[in-house]
């Protein structure tokens, strides 16, 4: 009989017998707990803004874009170049919070593919290929074009100077969507985690 090790548990076996060992059913994690599409590296740049990265995921198997401020392109999340962040680096500016509430809502959008109407769009030259953005609307509504998933919020003390911030995560893992369209109403979108 052979049962794999795995986390806490321990089998052990001989010409006489075998044991199970779960003394350490909870193992002590000193490791951060990290997962797709989580918001990290949160600070505040010479500028004065927000910057933020966001953990590699994907919806439906295709990674997503971020739009790096850095070099002021849109990159792909699991981008691994020399001498540069990974993974990419984003920017808030006083324009993407919610004066109200001064937080920004971290989304990801996608599109279903102009051509074929398959979802999410593998076109990465499209708009509607999926991408990580940063708004001020907690309340932005999917269209045919696009839909959005919350990915979590940045909330600062000041939109136009913020000397500190909160991250509230929502998503905690890749995911995988669906677009439903039926007849003239807009399409719905619906996701689960993988």
């Amino acid at each position: 009989m052979k049962i794999q090790p795995g986390l806490g548990h321990i089998f052990e076996s001989s010409s006489m017998g075998f044991s199970i060992d779960t003394s350490e059913q909870f193992p002590d994690n000193t490791q951060p707990s990290t997962h797709p599409f989580k918001i990290i590296n949160v600070s505040i740049n010479a500028g004065g803004n927000v910057i933020y990265q966001v953990q590699s995921g994907t919806i439906n198997n295709i990674v997503p874009l971020l739009d790096d401020y850095i070099s002021s392109t849109t990159v792909l999340l699991d981008r691994v170049t020399a001498g540069v962040a990974d993974p990419p680096t984003a920017e808030l500016t006083s324009g993407n919070y919610d004066a109200t509430t001064k937080t920004s809502y971290i989304a990801l959008r996608s599109g279903p593919d102009a051509t074929t109407d398959d979802f999410p769009s593998s076109d990465v030259t499209s708009a509607r290929y999926p991408i990580v953005i940063g708004g001020n609307d907690p309340a932005v509504a999917d269209t045919d074009t696009y839909g959005y998933v919350f990915l979590g919020t940045i909330t600062v003390d000041d939109v136009n100077t913020p000397t500190a911030f909160t991250v509230s995560q929502n998503v905690t893992g890749s995911l995988w969507g669906d677009r439903l369209k039926l007849g003239s109403a807009t399409a719905r979108y619906y996701y689960a985690r993988i």
